[in-house]
């Protein structure tokens, strides 16, 4: 990969987790979740993050 692709990558990346970060916030501002509630949003959020990134290490871009 090239400097430029590696760049944009971690820029998409950046903004993904931003908009994650939002998002759970988003969710914890409007709900009132129990402790494991919680747990489990972010477990999915992390989880959904780690697959993004095996993708984004191993697709180019158009």
């Amino acid at each position: 990969m090239g400097k430029v692709e590696d760049k944009i990558k971690v820029d998409l990346l950046q903004n993904i987790y931003a908009d994650t970060v939002a998002i759970y916030e988003f969710i914890e501002s409007r709900f009132a979740l129990a402790e494991e509630e919680r747990q489990k949003i972010i477990e999915r959020i992390n989880s959904m993050n780690d697959g993004l990134v095996l993708i984004l290490k191993d697709v180019k871009l158009s």
